[in-house]
């Protein structure tokens, strides 16, 4: 669980919010929605352990990211997927780099089991067979798509994603919000940074948001009892996105 307590910031001198309280929990996915300038990305470094808060706190599993040990921290982030919302264009860097880049970071990955997962992962973003094409020449939304599944590509526990629905569409937004909560199924923990929720949404059966400064705070993903799970189809395929990662327990 990540718990944000009583947490602030200052900009300039000047404080941009102060106060704000969540908790996610394993399995939830919250949408945090705010005017452009008020502080979202900035909140989002502070709740993945980047960035101290002038005010209050963050705790995971019960330690602070900021008072607890290092190593806490450096687990956390390890565990941890990040979608910014500024996307490199990757200049003369294939897709398949991309995830070559992330199969080094998690360490242990063959070639063979590269491919394999790239082969899951792309179609699930609508990209299947683009792993030879040059990250400069795709779209911004098909940019925004590829992050999201060079992240995946490590299993992350938790997922930070600033502004992935804007950067991808507004066509690609119930794809991308189905895909989202069958993760949140897995017991993933996901934090989102918008402007506002994407219009169909709006018009869905959302729960009513929390308001905290700038910002409201939309808890759309809800831990699934392990009956229910146990009867429904698999919500992924088998494969890397189905396995556990180490990190923060």
């Amino acid at each position: 669980m990540i718990e944000a307590f009583h947490v602030g910031a200052v900009s300039r001198g000047e404080p941009l919010w102060e106060g704000l309280d969540l908790a996610a929990g394993d399995g939830e996915m919250w949408v945090v929605t705010g005017p452009p300038s008020c502080g979202k990305t900035l909140l989002l470094h502070i709740l993945r352990g980047e960035r101290r808060p002038d005010f209050g706190d963050v705790v995971v599993a019960g330690e602070s990211l900021y008072r607890g040990s290092p190593e806490h921290n450096r687990r956390f982030r390890s565990s941890s997927g990040v979608v910014p919302e500024s996307l490199p264009a990757g200049q003369g860097r294939a897709v398949v780099d991309l995830f070559r880049l992330s199969a080094f970071a998690a360490g242990g990955v063959s070639t063979e089991e590269i491919k394999e997962r790239i082969s899951v992962l792309l179609p699930l973003v609508g990209l299947s067979g683009a792993e030879d094409v040059e990250v400069s020449s795709l779209s911004v939304s098909e940019r925004a798509r590829i992050a999201l599944a060079v992240e995946l590509f490590r299993s992350p526990r938790y997922l930070f994603l600033d502004r992935l629905l804007e950067n991808a569409g507004k066509e690609w937004a119930d794809k991308l919000g189905a895909l989202l909560r069958a993760l949140a199924r897995e017991d993933r923990t996901i934090l989102m940074m918008e402007r506002q929720l994407p219009g169909n949404w709006q018009t869905a059966n959302v729960p009513s948001p929390l308001s905290s400064g700038p910002f409201l705070l939309y808890r759309l993903g809800f831990p699934v009892p392990e009956s229910k799970r146990e009867a429904e189809d698999p919500p992924l395929p088998a494969g890397p996105l189905s396995e556990t990662t180490g990190g923060v327990e």
